[in-house]
C-alpha cells in the first residue's frame, strides 16, 4: 500500500476540530511512517489555505462543512487510480464512497441526538436519512472507537466492524488541587455537550458546599449566552479557549470533570482528567459508557440531580476519593495514541 486518500469534513488544523481530527491526524502520523503517503480531503474554514503540506500530509479544501462531501466524491472519482485505499470519515454524512471498492468506513458515532440538538426540531428527519446512508456502508470494511457504536451499527446490519479505541498524549505533570471543592467543564460550549447542565450541577452542589468553585474551559456558540445568564455567580468562572498546557494546568486543580453531553463518541476527555488523577462525573450516554467505568474513574449519572448526588456521596468520603484519583491514573495508563496508531496500522495491513 503506498497511498492512502483520507475524507473527512474537517481537518486537524479547522478551528471547530475536535476528538475526530486529533484521532485522525494521530493515524495520519502512523501511515506515514509506514512509507504511506497521505492525503487528506476536508472543507475550508476562514483564511484557510486551497491546499497545504501539514506534517506530511497533504491536505486539500473544497466547499463548506457541507458541500465537502460531494466536493470529496468528485475529487476521488477523478483521482481514484491514484490511490490505494480510501478511507471515508462518516460525521453525520459520509462522501458516499460506499460502492468504491477500494474504499473503507471510519465512524466515531451516530449522530442521531445531535441533529436536533445543534439545528433544531426541524431537523428531526436528518437522524433517519443519517441511518440509510450508515446502511448504504453495510458491507464495507468498518472501523470505530467504541462498542456504543459498534452496536448501533450491527443494527444497522454491519458485519466487519472493528474497535480502534482513542489515545491520549503522554504527559509528566504533578498537579496540586485547589483547597475548594473545584468543578470544571472541558470541551466545545454547544448544546450536545450540555455545558449548562454543568452549571446546574455547580449551582445545586454550592447550595450544599458554599465555597464550591467550577471553571468552564472552551468556547463555542453558547458562550456568550452563559457568560451573560450567570456573570454574577461566585466562583464561576469562565476561561475561554486554552491552550493544551493551560488547559492541563487548570484541569490539575479541579476535584471532578463533568460531561453531561448528549452523546460521544467515546470521550477523549475524559481520559485526559484521568491521566491527571481527576475523577469524571458523566451522563450515561452512548460513548461515555465506553470510557467511563463505575468506581474507577468516575462514575455514570442519569441527570442534574443524580450528578449532584454523586458529587456529594464521594466528597464526604476523602478516603473513597484519594482512591478513585489513584484509580483514574491507572486506568488512564490503558491508553495512548502509540496503541491507536498500531491497532489501526494492523486493520489497514490486513487490507493488503
Amino acid at each position: 500500500m503506498k497511498r492512502i486518500l483520507i475524507l473527512n469534513r474537517r481537518d486537524i488544523l479547522n478551528p471547530f476540530g475536535g476528538g475526530a481530527e486529533k484521532y485522525t491526524i494521530e493515524i495520519c502520523k502512523a501511515l506515514i511512517r509506514e512509507g504511506i503517503e497521505v492525503d487528506m480531503f476536508s472543507s475550508k474554514f476562514k483564511n484557510s489555505k486551497k491546499e497545504e503540506n501539514y506534517e506530511g500530509i497533504r491536505i486539500i479544501r473544497r466547499g463548506n462543512e457541507f458541500s465537502v462531501h460531494f466536493w470529496g466524491l468528485l475529487y476521488t472519482l477523478k483521482n481514484y487510480k491514484k490511490y490505494d485505499l480510501i478511507i471515508d470519515e462518516f460525521n453525520g454524512i459520509g462522501f458516499f464512497t460506499f460502492f468504491l471498492k477500494k474504499s473503507i468506513l471510519l465512524i466515531h458515532q451516530l449522530y442521531q441526538e445531535y441533529w436536533v440538538y445543534e439545528m433544531g426540531r426541524i431537523f428531526f428527519f436528518m437522524k433517519y436519512i443519517e441511518k440509510f446512508l450508515l446502511w448504504l456502508y453495510r458491507k464495507k470494511f468498518t472501523i470505530t472507537v467504541s462498542n456504543s457504536t459498534l452496536e448501533d451499527l450491527k443494527k444497522l446490519g454491519f458485519k466487519n466492524v472493528h474497535i480502534v479505541e482513542n489515545g491520549i498524549d503522554e504527559i509528566n505533570y504533578e498537579c496540586e488541587k485547589n483547597d475548594n471543592l473545584t468543578l470544571c467543564f472541558l470541551g466545545r460550549l454547544r448544546r450536545t455537550k450540555n455545558p449548562e447542565d454543568a452549571i446546574k450541577i455547580f449551582l445545586k452542589v454550592k447550595e450544599v458546599i458554599k465555597d464550591a468553585k467550577m471553571i468552564v474551559i472552551g468556547t463555542g456558540p453558547l458562550e456568550n449566552y452563559l457568560r451573560e445568564k450567570y456573570k454574577n455567580v461566585k466562583n464561576l468562572e469562565f476561561l475561554g479557549y486554552l491552550n493544551d498546557k493551560e488547559k492541563i494546568e487548570n484541569l490539575c486543580k479541579s476535584h471532578f470533570l463533568i460531561v453531561p453531553s448528549v452523546r460521544e463518541g467515546w470521550g477523549i476527555v475524559v481520559i485526559e482528567a484521568n491521566l491527571v488523577g481527576v475523577p469524571v462525573i458523566g451522563y450515561n450516554v452512548a460513548g461515555l459508557r465506553d470510557s467511563i467505568k463505575d468506581g474507577i474513574n468516575g462514575f455514570l449519572v442519569d441527570n442534574v440531580d443524580s450528578a449532584v448526588n454523586k458529587i456529594l456521596e464521594i466528597w464526604v468520603d476523602k478516603e473513597f476519593y484519594l482512591r478513585l484519583c489513584e484509580t483514574s491514573k491507572e486506568y488512564a495508563k490503558n491508553f495512548s495514541w502509540n496503541k491507536t496508531q498500531e491497532n489501526f496500522i494492523k486493520l489497514i495491513k490486513s487490507l493488503s
